[in-house]
């Protein structure tokens, strides 16, 4: 913990049969991303106070997006702030025609019920700016981004949020070319932490990085990027659709990552 404030993971993957107990025991608040509609549904009879299960359909899983259908998306949002993850990836089996037509359904959905949605946009950075620029997202977050500085800019036009994870920070695309306010953590686990032993909710590395970079302290870091998250809490509407005791949270977040204050 960080000035009471405990890690913010914005992007991580977890078994959806984990007990309630090791997920407390993290002392994270973890968004959790699935990989299908069919996995998000495992998530549905889950009663976790700090964890937040995510709707997703992945590029990368050709079962998820054969099975996609934007009505089961419309019912499972009712119950959820996030949809997470979504996106395109250049490597995927599954034909670039058929990425994107699902990206277009579930951006449309979201165009009319905003979600915080996590998007993966792994070789396919333009065509998912593309993708948002016809169908703006107030909760786009761009999960582990690798666009061009040209792209990255581009993103922010967009109104554009970033969650970055200790991987990414070997060859850094965002911190100190995006907006302080639009950074978010995250670990992406396990993928985006294999060089660690690490667990979902382990931000650690980038909190430091962040800090550095700001040339302020790493629970400023924390606590501003709780101010972040409300931030983007707000312009999405979807306060209402966390738990309890991440309402509080959120209603009592202090500043976002503004305007830095050194240490």
């Amino acid at each position: 913990m960080s000035g009471n404030w405990p890690p913010l993971d914005l992007h991580a993957h977890v078994d959806p049969s984990i007990a309630p107990a090791e997920l407390l025991a993290l002392r994270a608040v973890v968004f959790a991303a699935t990989r299908s509609l069919a996995e998000f549904e495992e998530t549905r009879r889950r009663h976790d106070p700090i964890t937040v299960w995510g709707v997703g359909t992945h590029p990368r899983v050709p079962a998820a997006l054969a099975e996609f259908a934007a009505s089961n998306l419309h019912a499972a949002i009712r119950s959820t702030p996030l949809v997470s993850e979504v996106g395109l990836d250049r490597r995927s089996p599954v034909p670039r025609v058929r990425q994107r037509r699902v990206l277009d359904e579930i951006l449309a959905v979201l165009a009319d019920e905003p979600r915080i949605v996590s998007i993966h946009s792994s070789g396919a950075a333009t065509r998912v700016l593309d993708a948002l620029e016809e169908r703006p997202q107030a909760g786009a977050v761009l999960h582990w981004w690798r666009g061009t500085p040209a792209e990255t800019a581009r993103a922010v036009e967009l109104g554009c949020f970033f969650s970055v994870n200790a991987d990414e920070l070997r060859e850094p695309a965002v911190i100190g070319r995006v907006p302080w306010d639009r950074l978010l953590p995250e670990t992406d686990h396990p993928y985006g932490d294999r060089r660690r032993r690490s667990a979902p909710g382990r931000v650690g590395p980038v909190e430091r990085a962040i800090a550095e970079e700001m040339g302020v302290s790493i629970s400023w870091v924390r606590r501003g990027v709780w101010g972040n998250l409300a931030g983007l809490v707000e312009r999405t509407g979807t306060g209402r659709l966390f738990g309890g005791r991440m309402r509080g949270m959120l209603s009592a977040a202090p500043p976002p990552l503004a305007t830095p204050i050194p240490s």
